[in-house]
């Protein structure tokens, strides 16, 4: 079954047909990219496990390279007005159908400590939970920042 729309809100504010969870608190344990991260084209499965005990931030480690490992957020937690728009034929690879919810995760870098690190709203992981899929997707909106700061610093 494929998804209806074009373009669908992954906040599921709007009238698409996906949308995404509130709390990615049900992240599956492992999950598989239908397509490998950018730059990562041998790395497909990866083990989640949460990083702190609020479900805030998670790791990615890949199941083939021990060593490699990412850490994402759940935005909404720090950026409550993202909204990303998927296009239906990007999600397709995920195997959702009308009606399905999606999670949508952001890449988070770390340089020295939580007050520098930056997320990645340009290209979001968007994760089937129930198939344990998913797909980084690198979205049209110029305006998106690949380096938004984590915590807002009060001026």
């Amino acid at each position: 079954m494929s998804v209806k729309h074009s373009t669908l809100p992954a906040n599921g504010s709007a009238s698409g047909t996906l949308s995404a969870l509130p709390r990615p608190a049900i992240l599956p344990d492992r999950i598989t990219f239908a397509t490998p991260i950018p730059g990562f084209e041998d790395e497909r499965d990866f083990t989640v496990s949460a990083l702190d005990a609020h479900g805030v931030l998670y790791a990615l480690r890949s199941a083939k390279t021990p060593g490699l490992r990412f850490v994402v957020a759940a935005p909404g937690r720090f950026f409550p007005d993202y909204a990303p728009l998927l296009d239906a034929s990007d999600v397709s690879a995920l195997g959702v159908a009308d009606g399905d919810e999606v999670l949508v995760l952001v890449i988070v870098t770390v340089t020295n400590g939580i007050s520098d690190a930056t997320a990645n709203l340009l290209a979001p992981i968007v994760i089937a939970a129930d198939r344990g899929t998913a797909v980084q997707l690198v979205l049209a909106d110029a305006d998106l920042p690949l380096r938004a700061p984590l915590l807002q610093q009060a001026g």
